[in-house]
């Protein structure tokens, strides 16, 4: 005998069908958007979502609609805002380092007197000019004596290689530093006692090779692209991590060079010898004939004794034809000159462009300095023949006594 469903049984059952539905409908949506999400981003990161995917813990919320994470790692995402043309920003600083340091280089290889002992370039006789007052002169000294040459070589073969490395764009990063190195070295030694610190070039020089080094040449005219390894070989290369480390130890750099360029110096001395004068000549020792004053020369005295320092006699000046001294009022190192009979003449020796400790060539009757070339004429108040020094050099006052002796002024 059939007997009628009962009203409830029938509701029951059409609900189950409809659940049983709404289950398939919601599984074949997720395998779908399961099946987009892997041809987006790939097997492995579709892996890594399908995990995290709230699914898997609740199923109730699989109807809800979920953005998916389909951002790649932050080391490949490219800087916000990067404007092409602000890659060509550098290209000027870029080549002018280059051409700088490739004309340095190539300046050095054809000067004959660079490399010779004799000559007046010599980078050993430039050595002992920066040591005297380099915070790095004991170093610079013993170089200057035993591996002049060697230091010489390495010079001009780094110039060449950074200059030419960073006008090609091969390992411009690499290039900038070793430039910024070199650079850092000048600075501690040929340019350390410019002051103020902006009249020397040595610092301003690292700076700007520290600022090429964090930013790099950024892929614009290079000549072999295919052998470097910078961030324009992909898009994906940016790592913000890098950069930022980049940033502070520039940074740090810059403003260990600002302060160095501040801080106080101290005048160079010559080994004492105002600690020490010569002692005085015997009457016998001395020309007969008074020394009379002319334009240009020191007026003697007849009462030597009250005139300020003893720095040697007038007989070794004219053997030697110059004698070095420090001079009492400023401590700064100076030079005596003879210029013939008993005219003599007296000069800071500190040259006026970086510094350095000039020397008297008797042969060509100069005063020249050693660490970039410059030439004075200690006959015309130390004029200068020939840069890089600006202005002639600081005239002193030296009196030659009666009894011989020379004389620095106190005062």
């Amino acid at each position: 005998m059939l007997t009628r469903p009962l009203a409830g049984e029938h509701v029951h059952e059409h609900t189950s069908v409809f659940r049983d539905h709404r289950c398939r409908c919601r599984a074949i949506s997720l395998r779908t958007a399961h099946q987009a999400e892997r041809q987006r981003v790939g097997p492995a990161m579709s892996k890594k979502v399908r995990r995290r995917h709230p699914s898997s813990r609740h199923p109730s919320l699989v109807s809800r609609p979920r953005a998916v994470a389909t951002d790649q790692p932050t080391v490949a995402s490219r800087p916000p805002g990067n404007d092409s043309w602000l890659r060509y920003a550098l290209l000027p600083l870029r080549f002018f380092l280059g051409l700088t340091f490739a004309y340095a280089g190539v300046q050095k290889l054809t000067d004959s007197g660079f490399l010779s002992a004799d000559g007046r370039t010599y980078i050993g006789r430039q050595l002992q000019g920066f040591a005297p007052h380099s915070p790095i002169g004991g170093l610079l000294s013993w170089l200057g004596e035993h591996m002049a040459v060697a230091v010489g070589v390495a010079v001009i073969v780094v110039e060449l290689a950074v200059g030419v490395a960073v006008l090609t764009g091969y390992r411009t990063r690499l290039a900038a530093a070793i430039g910024a190195v070199l650079s850092f070295v000048l600075f501690l030694s040929a340019s350390w006692d410019v002051q103020p610190y902006f009249l020397g070039s040595d610092s301003i020089y690292t700076v700007a090779w520290i600022t090429l080094s964090i930013a790099g040449d950024q892929g614009v005219w290079v000549l072999a692209p295919q052998f470097l390894h910078s961030a324009r070989r992909s898009p994906a290369g940016f790592d913000p991590e890098r950069r930022r480390l980049l940033l502070n130890v520039g940074g740090a750099a810059v403003g260990v060079i600002w302060i160095l360029a501040l801080v106080p110096r101290a005048r160079a001395t010559l080994g004492g010898l105002a600690e020490s004068p010569l002692p005085t000549p015997s009457a016998s020792a001395i020309s007969p004939a008074a020394p009379s004053a002319t334009p240009g020369s020191p007026t003697p005295s007849p009462a030597a004794g009250s005139q300020g320092t003893p720095i040697g006699t007038l007989q070794q000046l004219q053997s030697q034809g110059s004698i070095t001294y420090q001079d009492p009022k400023s401590g700064d190192p100076a030079v005596a000159v003879d210029l013939g009979g008993t005219n003599v003449v007296a000069y800071d020796a500190v040259c006026t462009h970086a510094g350095c400790t000039v020397q008297y060539d008797s042969s060509q009757r100069v005063l020249f300095c050693p660490c970039h070339g410059a030439a004075f004429d200690p006959a015309h108040q130390a004029a200068v023949l020939q840069g890089p020094a600006p202005t002639p050099l600081a005239s002193l006052r030296v009196t030659v006594g009666s009894d011989g002796n020379l004389y620095a002024a106190n005062s």
